[in-house]
């Protein structure tokens, strides 16, 4: 029986299987274009097991929902980058051996096809996947159903974040809780029907698939209807709280029976925070060189088309509550601190979400050229150079100005630890369009879990958010 478990995982090894030979497909044709050496281009169509393997190997990573059998949730977008790179490179590693023992010269088969092949699908078959799991959202297939225990805050916040991923491949059945509502809940307005109270869930197992996503707060009522749900349910997902907490380097850990979890900050750590120090000054220093002709073409073009100076300094606060002096191509009018005193005071629709977002949309105060580099990023170039003070990372949680330090409340205190960065979590997930609160949930995510694997997917993101020119204004 194919369940909407079963046909998401059909849907992810397909998109593995094309992700493979789109890029053996260009990069043997591209090879053969080039005139590289006397190769056949049709001979590498031998090579088809190589997607075979592919599959097996991100099977073996638990890259498709986990159990092929029982799919459970999806791995982190990092951890499923950081894991799909290592099947390729293990892949295609395969390939370059078994190549070596059996054709003993370079003949016939170019060792630089697998390798650079290789390369490329551990860096592109995340894209592939993303792709199918938009085209499965949109044919309403490969979906897994869930229900929702408890209908507290942390409860919407997860339902808002499965209705608003394509990702995570969840639909929401329903969701139960004890509370009295004199009216709708946030739930139910959301579209998201109450089925009952927490009692009645093992009642309706059986009509409503296998998963339960547990958003309770309580502990002591997750204690008691523990041994219930267990009876009914394959997976039973625990979110006792939506603050913000290192997940990615958790642990599980016995004390002779006593269960629990070891959660690590690793941006606490030295040595690590010298090993970003350092990815970031070499990532900075490579982007410089390959985007000099930009630091050229970019300053004539903001001279020539509207007066003033070509960099603007925004004052800012870095590490610690320090303030710094974050430059940026100038993409305003000279006079925009006018401009915007007179917008505030003549339209309180333009005021309010200002107050909230700190950004307006169709802004006014914008040059062409300017409303442009905005749009493509291409106004924050000069922040390299705060990389290489020091001042700012490549990547962390972004820069803020004094009057939003209130929206941080207690996480402010973990958000000023570490550097801020050119670009980060938020503005990968949405960039402008990101609500306000779920801006400061990510920065203070991206702190408590950073990893050079997380910096390398962002990195990634946000090549893509600024090619496509996604949510920027």
């Amino acid at each position: 029986m194919f369940t909407q478990g079963r046909i998401r995982i059909i849907g992810l090894c397909f998109a593995d299987v094309i992700g493979v030979f789109a890029v053996w497909a260009l990069t043997v044709w591209g090879y053969w274009a080039a005139g590289i050496g006397e190769y056949e281009p049709f001979f590498y169509l031998s090579f088809w097991p190589v997607a075979v393997f592919f599959v097996l190997s991100n099977a073996a990573l638990d890259l498709y929902h986990g159990n092929w059998m029982y799919p459970s949730a999806p791995l982190s977008p990092v951890e499923e980058m950081r894991r799909l790179m290592i099947s390729s490179m293990l892949t295609h590693a395969g390939v370059l051996a078994y190549l070596g023992f059996t054709y003993k010269t370079t003949d016939g088969v170019s060792r630089f096809v697998v390798a650079f092949s290789g390369i490329v699908i551990a860096f592109a078959s995340q894209s592939f996947r993303n792709w199918a799991r938009c085209l499965m959202r949109k044919a309403g297939v490969g979906q897994i159903p869930v229900l929702l225990a408890g209908g507290g805050k942390t409860a919407e916040l997860v339902a808002e974040a499965i209705c608003g991923s394509s990702y995570l491949g969840m639909r929401i059945v329903g969701y139960f809780d004890n509370a009295e509502h004199s009216g709708e809940s946030e739930l139910e307005k959301s579209g998201i029907k109450r089925l009952g109270s927490l009692r009645d869930i093992t009642h309706k197992a059986r009509e409503c698939g296998v998963r339960i996503l547990l958003a309770c707060q309580d502990p002591r009522l997750f204690r008691l209807q523990l041994d219930e749900f267990t009876k009914w349910f394959t997976y039973i997902e625990y979110l006792p709280t939506s603050a913000a907490f290192p997940v990615f380097g958790a642990k599980p850990i016995n004390f002779e029976g006593i269960g629990g979890i070891e959660m690590v900050n690793q941006s606490r750590m030295k040595v690590k925070r010298l090993q970003k120090r350092i990815m970031d000054t070499t990532l900075a220093a490579l982007a410089f060189a390959v985007l000099s002709p930009l630091f050229v073409a970019i300053p004539l073009l903001v001279k020539l088309t509207s007066k003033g100076p070509v960099f603007y300094r925004q004052r800012r606060l870095g590490r610690n509550g320090r303030e710094i002096s974050v430059l940026k191509f100038r993409s305003m009018h000279v006079d925009a601190d006018e401009r915007l005193r007179q917008l505030l005071e003549s339209d309180p629709g333009i005021a309010k979400e200002w107050h909230e977002t700190f950004k307006i949309r169709n802004d006014p105060r914008i040059t062409a050229v300017g409303r442009f580099l905005r749009k493509t990023s291409l106004d924050e170039l000069p922040q390299l150079f705060n990389v290489f003070t020091g001042e700012m990372a490549l990547i962390g949680p972004r820069p803020i100005v004094k009057e939003e330090v209130q929206y941080y409340g207690d996480a402010y205190e973990v958000f000023s630890s570490v550097r801020p960065g050119i670009t980060g979590l938020w503005q990968v997930s949405g960039r402008s369009g990101t609500g306000y609160a779920r801006r400061v949930a990510l920065d203070a995510h991206y702190v408590l879990n950073w990893s050079p694997w997380m910096d390398v997917w962002i990195l990634i993101r946000t090549i893509y958010a600024v090619l496509f020119m996604r949510g920027a204004y």
